[in-house]
């Protein structure tokens, strides 16, 4: 009986910390619980003192936020650091570069290599096995609908994995699409930084080009 009062316990006080992370531009996770969504402004409280009052953030300088109950919101950033300049083609021509040198199927051994091409706005990743001679999957990607982006996952020895939900096509026929998992693993810690990046940077030009004349948001 104390035990089952105690998980009781346990559980209650781990819906009164139940947060949200707000994650900035800067790649920094503010804990919060997120009220209300504005033009220009997200308004939140601290998630250990919701009478307490209430805090913003410019909408700009949000990346995304992940809800308590796991769904993401992603937003429209700016890039910083001297991107902004950098043009379309000049992305899609870095991602096919950097993709084709440095990037491996999720097995983690650095073996069957990433081909990237581009399809319009749309980025065909294809795996080919280790002499290069076949295709293993051919899959199509929408990267102007990304759900959600995560900073590479760093191991040992250079190796890193990037994570990325992002819609495929799923049947060419019905032009369905459907969310997907892409990992990939990346020789070199830097070079997976600069793809995540770049990409980043290429749902950004994306976004901008589909918006109409004097468009803000």
């Amino acid at each position: 009986m104390k035990q089952l009062t105690t998980l009781i316990l346990f559980l209650f006080n781990l819906s009164l910390y139940a947060q949200d992370i707000i994650v900035t531009s800067n790649n920094e996770e503010v804990s919060a619980k997120v009220e209300e969504i504005h033009i220009e402004t997200i308004s939140y409280k601290k998630p250990n003192n919701l009478t307490g009052p209430s805090y913003h953030i410019k909408k700009s300088e949000v990346s995304k936020i992940i809800f308590e109950n796991g769904t993401v919101e992603t937003f429209d950033v700016k890039p910083t650091n001297n991107k902004s300049d950098v043009t379309y083609e000049e992305t899609q021509a870095f991602l096919v570069d950097y993709i084709g040198k440095y990037c491996y199927d999720d097995n983690g051994y650095l073996k069957n290599k990433y081909v990237a091409k581009f399809e319009g706005d749309y980025l065909r990743l294809i795996v080919m096995n280790k002499n290069q001679t076949k295709e293993i999957s051919s899959i199509l990607y929408d990267f102007k609908s990304v759900y959600s982006f995560r900073m590479p996952d760093k191991r040992d020895k250079e190796l890193a994995f990037i994570n990325i939900h992002a819609p495929y096509l799923a049947n060419e026929k019905k032009d369905k699409w459907e969310r997907h998992k892409l990992v990939m693993s990346v020789k070199g810690h830097e070079n997976a930084e600069s793809i995540v990046n770049a990409l980043k940077h290429y749902n950004y030009l994306l976004k901008q080009k589909s918006k109409k004349p004097g468009q803000k948001f």
